[in-house]
């Protein structure tokens, strides 16, 4: 179900409007070593340049999810999932084995990562 703000309340209600291997992709690479999560839970389409930041700082090393828009156009639209509701089932089982996580974001007034972006008044 969608909320009011246009948004979906959890994973479910996305996968039940959005179809994997059309509109967005899951890729989940295990590092059994690792218990450091890099995350990408907007990438692709979704936060422009979100996946390859979190291949980089994952690289061999850590553990790494990515979800990712692959739509030709409007992935933010259709597939945005908040950070707060975001509940997608590789994903939590991903971070259920891990002690520290990093989830490297994008949004206009920040840049990916979430470092703010530098501002002149």
């Amino acid at each position: 179900m969608r909320r009011r703000d246009g948004g979906y309340g959890c994973y479910a209600d996305l996968a039940v409007a959005q179809v994997e291997g059309a509109d967005f992709t899951v890729c989940v690479q295990r590092r059994p070593e690792s218990a450091v999560a890099i995350l990408a839970p907007h990438g692709g389409g979704i936060e422009a340049g979100t996946s390859e930041i979190a291949r980089a700082v994952a690289g061999s090393e850590f553990n790494l999810y990515l979800f990712e828009g692959i739509r030709p156009s409007g992935n933010f639209a259709a597939l945005h999932l908040t950070s707060h509701c975001f509940d997608e089932p590789r994903c939590l089982a991903l971070l259920s084995a891990c002690d520290h996580v990093v989830a490297i974001r994008a949004t206009s007034a920040t840049v990916a990562g979430g470092v703010p972006a530098c501002r002149s008044s």
